[in-house]
């Protein structure tokens, strides 16, 4: 493991106040926290993390899976007043996953395979296989985004863990407090279902083939509004109907259950969904690669295309309208960023099991995301079981568009987190689901 100890020497003070002893304080009228600006030292195609330490002995991490471009890389940090700070670059030297990865690529048929360990904040091996879109030789690289479907709901769940924290709303917030004026005619069973209840999937959301079989998902995506007038066409269209089942009695799984939390986040705050996932979410975890929607442009190959199965092969989806889920749907799944900014966001969610306090999210809304109610295995957008390799506790999720297919598991216990990821879906079969699980399942081993 390399060390940029070179990057001691970057600190850039900014004029935003006056240097007063070991920091920089502003003038109390001006409301203006004092930052200095880092340009720390990258390496091209080498993974790397900024640490911080007080005393040049003990390391911390601030940001992990960085990969780097030759470039430096710019960052801001608070100036705290506790005294002098140090900063440096570590580089990764992770195993190269490819070899392992091709055979499995080649004899699934899916056009192109990706998948990392991460553990302690440190990527343990990598790799990324294949071509972005088939029929032609472009390779996937390790920068290249991805969708990455449901593995979104985790993030809607923790945007609303934060906001909880905040006092902007709580668990027990109801649909009708919240959104109710919104739609006057809203059925009375759905006034009292709680944010709680539709990030478990237990406030009567209705399942997909409810939304298929009335018509609304199909006016979804004929809906030419922006994300938040489809989201409101949605709440209207279900609410004034009553809920497919009855509030807190039974697991369905909802998209429309997570367009309606997503929706309680925007109401509180005045804010589109997809601005507060990139203010409060993306940006402090450092995930630059974050967007919404495919992340392929029509006519170009600067990143994968998604793709079905048709007759048993691969075929590309022009990345157009036909390319993704309705935009409003986003609470539920139109994520997209690289394999690498997704690792950070895993190792997030695995901070539990290394005891540390984090800025974003208290210890007690760790466990109300990851903990299920007794008697259920679902939390606030994360699946959960037992696993030996896991020392215990999982939590983990897929996601899907039936273009892409993404396989999450976060190992609190061993302090880390395995992703597969692939640029096919399961619109018939299951070849992407099994895909990603065997690789996986070949990958518990790189956690020690």
């Amino acid at each position: 493991m390399k060390r940029g100890i070179g990057a001691l020497g970057s600190i850039v003070p900014t004029l935003v106040g006056v240097w007063v002893g070991m920091g920089w304080m502003m003038a109390q009228s001006l409301g203006i926290q004092s930052a200095v600006e880092l340009r720390l030292p990258t390496e091209e195609g080498r993974v790397h993390r900024w640490e911080v330490s007080r005393d040049l002995v003990t390391w911390k991490p601030v940001e992990t899976g960085i990969l780097g471009d030759g470039r430096p890389l710019t960052r801001w940090r608070q100036v705290t007043g506790m005294g002098p700070e140090y900063f440096r670059m570590s580089t990764d030297e992770p195993l190269d996953l490819a070899a392992l990865l091709e055979p499995i690529r080649v004899a699934r048929k899916v056009p192109a395979l990706a998948a990392v360990v991460m553990q302690s904040n440190r990527v343990v091996a990598m790799g990324a296989v294949g071509v972005r879109r088939t029929g032609t030789d472009v390779a996937v690289t390790l920068g290249d985004r991805w969708h990455h479907g449901s593995l979104t709901k985790s993030m809607t769940a923790t945007l609303a863990a934060i906001l909880v924290q905040e006092g902007r709303l709580t668990w027990q917030s109801t649909v009708g407090g919240v959104l109710g004026d919104a739609v006057p005619g809203m059925h009375a069973d759905w006034r009292g279902v709680t944010l709680d209840q539709l990030l478990r999937h237990r406030g009567g959301a209705p399942d997909q083939a409810y939304l298929t079989s009335r018509g609304y998902w199909a006016q979804m995506w004929d809906h030419k509004g922006t994300p938040e007038q489809q989201r409101l066409y949605c709440l209207r269209s279900v609410t004034t109907n009553a809920p497919q089942v009855s509030p807190g009695t039974s697991y369905v799984y909802s998209n429309a259950g997570y367009v309606f939390a997503g929706m309680m986040l925007e109401k509180v705050m005045g804010k589109a969904w997809e601005d507060l996932m990139v203010e409060r979410l993306f940006a402090p975890l450092g995930m630059e690669t974050a967007g919404f929607g495919v992340p392929a442009r029509p006519r170009f190959l600067d990143q994968p295309w998604g793709h079905r199965w048709t007759g048993g092969l691969p075929s590309a989806v022009f990345p157009g309208n036909d390319a993704d889920n309705p935009s409003g749907l986003g609470p539920a799944g139109t994520v997209h960023c690289s394999l690498l900014d997704l690792g950070k966001y895993a190792m997030f969610h695995a901070r539990e099991g290394r005891g540390e306090e984090d800025p974003l999210v208290t210890p007690e809304s760790f466990e109300a995301l990851h903990i299920p109610k007794a008697g259920e295995t679902y939390a606030y957008g994360w699946g959960q079981a037992q696993r030996v390799w896991a020392g215990g506790r999982v939590h983990s999720h897929t996601g899907s568009n039936v273009q892409w297919y993404s396989n999450l598991w976060v190992a609190p216990m061993k302090d880390g987190a395995i992703i597969a990821i692939t640029n096919i879906g399961d619109n018939t079969g299951s070849v992407a689901a099994q895909t990603t699980d065997e690789v996986v399942g070949k990958l518990v081993g790189y956690l020690k």
